[in-house]
């Protein structure tokens, strides 16, 4: 029986990363959390984008148990697929809650403003999801969003699954590899460990660049005051003591 591992996180955690890594380096194949390249084709063609990947992932979950950024469905209800069993494997990824935002505003999907909120109004604006998040249609906030799906991650915690963060990926690829190869006894396809040093999104950037901002905390410049203080206001702080983070002041 071949294992085979489902990832979890939102936009911007590093989940392609994290594939490339697992493709590399171990004997294991990764359950699809994205939407294959027909599905891309036809969303070019017709209005309504969005909706095109909502009802392939609406109509596949069984098979693929949903969008790799999805919010996880109760355990109870994920089990119940044919699909989860004794060779399945969940990985979910969390990112510094300061950081991730930083991340969304920059690139805010499909939110499509008319004009671009600073970062302080895009932390008070309300989020509108769309149907693979498996979540309400609009959000308070992002901020509600980070909220949400990171607590959705706290199920599955277990022998069957581990929960890494986007700094630890960064830290030690390797030892991520080992934790995933040790926990779930998946043989590696190598003696050594393989890299992927290419960024998965940017040409002009390499995981040492991302290595460097993420783990130096060079983000923290673009940070006000103010926008401390909104996140502060909404974040779930038990989630990110949960995960090693620790709110700014």
């Amino acid at each position: 029986m071949i294992h085979r591992i489902k990832i979890y996180g939102e936009r911007n955690t590093n989940t392609n990363y994290m594939s490339k890594l697992i493709d590399l380096n171990l004997i294991a194949k990764e359950v699809s959390g994205v939407a294959p390249q027909f599905i891309l084709k036809l969303q070019r063609l017709l209005p309504g984008k969005d909706i095109v990947k909502d009802i392939y992932f609406f109509l596949t979950y069984r098979r693929n148990l949903g969008w790799k950024h999805t919010l996880v469905k109760p355990l109870q209800r994920l089990n119940s697929y044919g699909i989860v069993n004794e060779y399945l494997y969940f990985i979910t990824i969390t990112k510094n809650p300061y950081s991730w935002l930083i991340s969304l505003h920059r690139n805010p999907y499909h939110q499509y403003y008319s004009l671009k909120p600073s970062f302080e109004e895009f932390l008070q604006t309300p989020w509108k999801t769309i149907g693979r998040d498996n979540i309400k249609l609009e959000l308070k906030s992002p901020i509600e969003l980070w909220n949400l799906k990171n607590k959705s991650y706290l199920q599955l915690k277990g022998k069957k699954s581990l929960q890494i963060t986007t700094e630890s990926i960064f830290e030690n690829p390797n030892k991520i590899i080992d934790d995933i190869s040790s926990k779930f006894s998946i043989p590696k396809k190598h003696d050594k460990f393989v890299n992927f040093e290419r960024s998965t999104k940017d040409k002009n950037k390499n995981s040492n660049y991302y290595r460097q901002y993420y783990l130096a905390e060079k983000w923290r410049e673009k940070l006000s005051d103010e926008a401390i203080s909104i996140i502060n206001a909404s974040v779930d702080t038990q989630l990110m003591q949960h995960f090693g983070y620790h709110i700014l002041l």
